[in-house]
């Protein structure tokens, strides 16, 4: 009778049951302190690294791949400060493809207080960061006017002074060469892209090859004056050309339609006031 009343008799068993469990609660508890003091200190890192990103940016073009990483682990070292995180690591890139990019990517460690009897003395934390400017890099076409009514009242000489200064004003704003592209294109009627070209397809012949050639059986210096008096006409070698395009006709003259065929292309012509040739998109500033 005694035995079976100790069987039934419940009192106290809350106590062995919370002797069992007070090892897995503790762990728990800890874990989330221990997880919540992590998940803080990744987010004051995130913070630190974004601004470390943003001030290398202003030094990336200037440096070397070593020296940006050594600067930008001494400024998040300044900016993130706490005494339980440890071995902070960071890696810098500067990328110039498709604008301007400063990446960095961090490392650290945060010393653990509860999960260190599990094993864990520490918790990793890592955070990465991207400074983009300049989408594009900037490009300037001087189209130089060099017709004759530029030699009066002084106009070329002001032309030139104007281009000379905003060229040393774009020069000086350029951290690196790549940064700024010019081309300057000194233009009459025509523009000289440069003989060497003539094989291009973009090109159009066949005004130029009716006024440049020879004729045979009769005289003509051009194909129709030539062919009105019985003669054969034999265009020149397009290696002859000197270089000269005219505007294509209307209203490609105005649009910017790729030259596919007909009158889409650019006339070839060989006028003899387009002695300058352009110079093409160049970051060289001692051309």
């Amino acid at each position: 009778m005694l035995l079976a009343r100790f069987w039934k008799n419940a009192h106290g068993g809350v106590a062995p049951m919370l002797a069992l469990a007070i090892i897995p609660l503790l762990t728990a508890v800890g874990s989330a302190i221990d997880y919540g003091r992590a998940s803080s200190a990744r987010t004051s890192f995130q913070t630190a690294l974004d601004s470390t990103a943003l001030m290398m940016s202003k030094v990336a073009a200037t440096s070397t791949g070593q020296q940006l990483t050594a600067d930008a682990t001494d400024t998040l070292n300044a900016l993130f400060s706490r005494p339980d995180v440890s071995g902070v690591t960071v890696t810098a890139s500067y990328v110039k493809s498709g604008g301007s990019k400063v990446i960095l990517t961090a490392n650290a460690a945060i010393a653990t207080e509860f999960l260190t009897f599990l094993g864990y003395s520490t918790i990793p934390i890592s955070a990465s960061a991207t400074a983009s400017w300049g989408n594009t890099r900037l490009r300037v076409s001087l189209v130089l006017d060099n017709t004759g009514s530029m030699s009066q009242d002084n106009k070329m000489t002001a032309l030139q002074t104007a281009s000379h200064n905003l060229l040393t004003q774009l020069q000086s704003a350029a951290s690196t060469s790549d940064d700024v592209y010019v081309s300057i294109i000194p233009f009459n009627k025509d523009v000289n892209i440069g003989s060497s070209n003539y094989t291009q397809p973009w090109l159009r012949w066949d005004l130029w090859d009716a006024a440049n050639g020879t004729c045979t059986g009769a005289w003509g210096s051009s194909q129709t004056k030539c062919q009105n008096n019985g003669g054969t006409w034999a265009p020149a070698a397009h290696s002859t050309w000197n270089g000269c395009l005219t505007d294509r006709d209307q209203n490609y003259d105005t649009t910017n339609d790729a030259p596919v065929a007909g009158s889409t292309l650019y006339p070839t012509e060989q006028y003899s006031s387009c002695p300058t040739q352009l110079i093409g998109l160049s970051n060289d500033w001692t051309a």
